[in-house]
């Protein structure tokens, strides 16, 4: 699977590893390299904890150099990797920003190994910066918080949420001089918060809910397993700003489960606790605002934040900052964009053929008030009333099998001889087959959702009678749009 860019010649953004530290062996083998026929490596940058970093250039021009991302092998071996490799290639395809890293190529399949191709930028990151020890003045960090908002506010208006936004993620350019600039990088396992996620813990009881980013930055709501957005990013820029300004983090402790708890439930120190009297109230009182709580206490949207700002500081850093020709205007969720970058399938049909089961797939589409919280525990209660079991719950798609033999097993537990067994002798009796009930929810704003509801057959258990299995389909139907719009 071949994932395609666009041909346009463009220069990603990285830093250089500290000196010192060892190059690992499998990094090693991959200098002289190619990947994907045309970026060839020539140096080894750095590692993160999902992928191995080398400079490489293209076609052989020196003057075209590339960052190649390989995952490494342990990342690949995760549960829906693809799907999250898939997830990153088209939020980053679809969202071109001044002050955003592009991405220029992706392969799922290399020879190489699955790889990311960012373009290149000199610099640092913010956290080569912060490990100087240096306490920002309040000017200097809002010139920085400036191209960052810039980006956010971009990416919020075609509903993208970065969600993992720390040091390690913001590109300087020309460190500590009068064009210093941000970049920001890894927008990529962000994705698109139009569509709710509600996870499998939430509707099984079983499990733990998982809080996605970097403990040190992430948003309250993230911790709590609410629904987010890209006002989770804005407290994560409030956590960041705190710690330009005073060169501590506000909550620091060394056990991870009680750092996230402080993000939920303590306040945030005063500046003067942490030696930062001098920094202006005014520009504290700004800091202090996104390190709000609760989503709906914040700025509500970068924009607004960098303006309050401004005003803190005595200048308009929004106009001082504003990229050259760049128009604010929402443009839907790029996944359509001509210029994203999109999977290809060798030999995949554009449509799907028909089979046996299409004449019992039923389907509806309606529109629900139903904040993502809601949702989450109003499908539970109906999954447990209707003994139903949840097979999949991903971003805007939960699948949830109705009717099942008290026995059955997913088909990867069991023998071919087994499944045989299964459905001649122990299946279940006619009228009784089970039933595939697949949920693509879509927002619309924060409170309501579109939602596409679909019933089909599994093929191991085809049903014969068309209208007692849309009787049964009717009476599930029924039931759930008690759940999800009482009357």
């Amino acid at each position: 699977m071949r994932m395609f860019g666009s041909s346009e010649k463009k220069s990603a953004a990285i830093a250089p590893p500290p000196r010192g530290v060892p190059q690992p062996a499998s990094a090693q083998t991959m200098i002289g390299h190619t990947f994907l026929g045309r970026y060839k490596v020539c140096k080894f940058l750095g590692q993160g904890s999902n992928a191995h970093v080398f400079l490489a250039i293209q076609d052989g021009q020196l003057d075209q150099r590339v960052v190649v991302k390989r995952i490494k092998k342990e990342a690949t071996l995760a549960p829906r990797f693809q799907q999250f490799f898939k997830a990153e290639v088209n939020s980053m395809s679809g969202f071109n920003h001044p002050y955003v890293v592009k991405l220029i190529d992706a392969s799922l399949d290399d020879p190489l190994g699955p790889c990311l191709v960012l373009e290149y930028i000199e610099g640092i990151t913010l956290e080569q910066v912060l490990n100087k020890g240096q306490k920002l003045d309040p000017n200097r960090v809002g010139m920085l918080l400036g191209p960052l908002g810039h980006a956010l506010y971009a990416a919020q208006l075609r509903g993208i949420a970065h969600r993992d936004l720390k040091p390690a993620n913001l590109m300087i350019q020309n460190a500590g001089t009068e064009q210093e600039c941000v970049r920001v990088m890894d927008f990529g396992f962000a994705g698109f918060t139009a569509k709710p996620h509600i996870q499998l813990a939430e509707l099984t009881g079983q499990g733990p809910i998982f809080a996605c980013g970097t403990p040190a930055y992430v948003s309250p709501e993230m911790v709590r397993g609410d629904s987010t957005d890209a006002r989770a990013d804005i407290y994560s820029v409030g956590v960041i700003l705190f710690e330009l300004l005073t060169g501590r983090l506000p909550f620091d402790h060394p056990n991870q489960e009680d750092l996230l708890a402080a993000h939920v439930r303590d306040m945030p120190p005063k500046f003067r606790q942490y030696g930062a009297g001098h920094i202006p109230a005014r520009v504290e009182a700004v800091v202090q605002h996104a390190l709000s709580k609760y989503p709906s206490e914040r700025p509500q949207t970068m924009k607004e934040f960098v303006k309050a700002y401004s005003v803190a500081v005595g200048f308009d850093i929004w106009e001082a900052t504003a990229p050259a020709n760049w128009s604010y205007e929402p443009m839907g969720n790029g996944e359509d964009d001509d210029d994203a970058i999109s999977l290809i399938v060798a030999g995949e049909p554009k449509e799907r053929v028909k089979d046996e089961t299409d004449r019992f797939v039923l389907s509806d589409q309606f529109q629900a008030c139903l904040p993502e919280k809601l949702a989450a525990i109003k499908l539970r209660a109906f999954i447990d009333e209707v003994k139903g079991a949840v097979a999949e719950s991903e971003p805007g798609h939960i699948l949830v099998r109705l009717d099942l033999p008290s026995k059955w097993k997913p088909p990867e537990s069991r023998s071919g001889l087994f499944n045989f067994l299964s459905v001649s002798r122990g299946g279940p009796p006619k009228g009784r087959e089970p039933i595939e009930l697949e949920l693509q929810m879509q927002k619309i704003d924060a409170n309501m959702v579109l939602m596409q509801i679909v019933f089909r057959p599994m093929k191991e258990f085809m049903p014969t009678d068309e209208r007692l299995w849309a009787s049964r389909c009717e009476l599930y139907y029924s039931l759930l749009r008690k759940y999800i719009m009482p009357e």
